[in-house]
């Protein structure tokens, strides 16, 4: 596929998107609303704790919010909501789906409650239509129905359609033999159902991922219904936190402020997620939506870590590729990716280029109602920039689709190779608040960990660009001779970690902006250095200064 840069990408976009006038089967006035999950819970355990897995319900209300009827027909009737649910965990700094790709509950009768609203279809209706202001409510033991739960590969979840023709209902669990696993007429039976085993078809999880300590658990809701505009499906979905404990013979999982709303939200789960900032993109009126978290701490020891969280709302297409830009330059390292599954043979695979980071998956699309994860660490600092993801199936629409994010994208401080040590070289790297030589920063300096403790430690900076290969893995990383063109700018003692810091205030003056500065650290080892049998380097940092300096060298 033939990339275009991010700028002219995302203005091919705003020419596109006029075209598509409303998505095909649009019912206006349709808005369902998600008004509150009040449980979760475990119907059933296999395996011996903690390697075993559990199958979990949870219970929902919906409301109509909307200007018209909605239909409500049960299976083997087309026209009914579908109810997906799906479970993530935050631990160690990310937010990841812990529930596999599940099967979805099919609606089959529309109550006449008030909970939000005034019904006006009166207290007996026939339950094939949710009636204006009306609310239905399935309990944790209706959507753990099994007889109810068919697979989400069979719905798409932009149009809202599923055809029953053919259907797993259709087939049954056999399946029936023709024509009667092709005639429309449910197949799946009651009995075929009692034969079933806990976990099958309904959303499972494992006892491990129920089971980390100091992490925070959600449970999300989402519905899917015929030809509701886009505009009206931000409420289709909702979160809650719930708190899981083994029993010794099962999982409880009482909801985070009890029976009742709580900490009930309508929205992704994603936006649970601490210090993280949630972006959308849709495929115009052609496909539905992917939520893109992203979250960067650093940098620690002038790294940066970037976490992404990739959540398909209603996209039927899916996603096969994400793509993020890099700073040419800028070295990256553990790069990583966890889909929603077990099987560790559709990993998605990762290209680290000159100019971008991308994992491609080619048969394990992200699919709806699933979230993927993807990471890596950077000595790039972050910047908005264009991430891309490619749809998996063919369509009306475009082929990629762009989101504005945070990625790698400044590089002020430039790494130019690695130092020489006994052991693991010394690591040179930029500190301040911002850990950048502008104009007039006060607390900028450069930091040498990874040294002996209490060592002598001298820093050397050049205006000179070039290498000098002492042999042995030592390089100097600027030209120059010492004492004329090669200055000495600091001396200290490393402390008892091995971490030497040199302040190196940035002037308020104009006059330093533009200049770049190479640097280097020396550390005299008595014990024994691979230059000269005392010296060790550090790797060279080139420090780019002002403020006004491209983001990328």
């Amino acid at each position: 596929m033939v990339r275009l840069p991010g700028s002219l990408l995302l203005a091919a976009c705003a020419l596109v998107a006029p075209l598509a006038s409303a998505q095909v089967n649009e019912v206006p006035g349709t808005d369902v609303l998600l008004a509150k999950m009040e449980q979760i819970v475990s119907y059933g355990h296999v395996g011996a704790f903690p390697t075993g897995f559990n199958a979990i319900a949870i219970s929902t209300t919906a409301c109509n919010k909307g200007t018209v009827k909605v239909p409500w027909q049960g299976p083997m009737d087309e026209n009914h909501p579908m109810i997906a649910t799906l479970l993530a965990r935050e631990s160690n700094g990310r937010l990841e789906q812990i529930s596999a790709y599940s099967h979805i509950k099919h609606g089959f009768y529309a109550l006449t409650s008030n909970y939000c609203d005034t019904c006006q279809e009166g207290p007996f209706g026939g339950g094939d239509v949710l009636g204006l202001g009306c609310s239905d409510t399935y309990k944790a033991s209706n959507n753990a129905d099994q007889f109810f739960l068919g697979p989400a590969d069979e719905i798409n979840p932009w149009l809202g359609l599923w055809d029953a023709n053919c259907s797993y209902f259709d087939k049954g669990n056999g399946p029936a033999p023709a024509p009667q696993d092709c005639d429309g007429i449910r197949s799946l039976t009651q009995g075929q159902v009692d034969t079933f085993g806990p976990l099958k078809n309904r959303v499972n999880v494992a006892d491990a991922d129920l089971d980390v300590a100091g992490a925070s658990y959600y449970f999300q809701g989402h519905y899917i219904v015929r030809g509701e505009p886009s505009a009206n499906r931000g409420n289709n979905l909702g979160h809650r936190e719930f708190l899981p404990s083994w029993t010794g013979t099962q999982w409880t999982m009482p909801a985070v402020g009890g029976i009742g709303q709580g900490d009930f939200t309508n929205g992704t789960v994603l936006n649970r997620w601490t210090g993280a900032s949630v972006s959308s993109v849709q495929n115009g009126l052609d496909d539905g939506l992917l939520y893109v978290a992203t979250k960067v701490t650093g940098p620690v020891d002038g790294v940066y870590r970037y976490e992404y969280a990739v959540h398909n709302r209603d996209n039927a297409r899916g996603v096969d590729s994400f793509q993020v830009p890099l700073c040419s330059g800028a070295r990256v390292f553990n790069v990583g990716f966890k889909d929603v599954d077990l099987d560790g043979g559709n990993q998605w695979s990762s290209t680290v280029g000159a100019t971008d980071i991308t994992w491609s998956g080619p048969g394990n699309a992200l699919k709806w109602n699933s979230i993927y994860n993807f990471w890596f660490e950077s000595d790039a600092a972050p910047v908005a920039g264009v991430a891309l993801m490619d749809a998996a199936l063919a369509g009306p629409g475009l082929a990629t689709l762009p989101v504005t994010i945070d990625t790698p994208g400044a590089l002020y401080n430039v790494y130019l190779g690695d130092g020489c040590a006994v052991g693991t070289p010394p690591t040179l790297f930029a500190t301040g608040t911002p850990p950048q030589a502008t104009i007039g920063n006060a607390g900028f300096g450069l930091r040498s960990t990874g040294n002996q403790p209490t060592e002598i430690q001298l820093l050397y900076m050049s205006l000179l660009n070039g290498t000098v290969d002492y042999g042995g893995g030592c390089v100097q990383y600027f030209g120059g001779l010492l004492g004329s063109q090669v200055i000495l700018v600091g001396s200290t003692l490393s402390d008892a970690s091995g971490t030497a810091s040199f302040p190196l205030p940035v002037p308020a003056d104009p006059a330093f902006e533009g200049l770049t500065v190479n640097f280097q650290a020396v550390g005299a080892n008595p014990a024994g250095a691979p230059l000269l049998g005392l010296f060790e380097l550090s790797n060279g940092l080139r420090v780019r200064v002002g403020d006004a300096l491209p983001a990328c060298p």
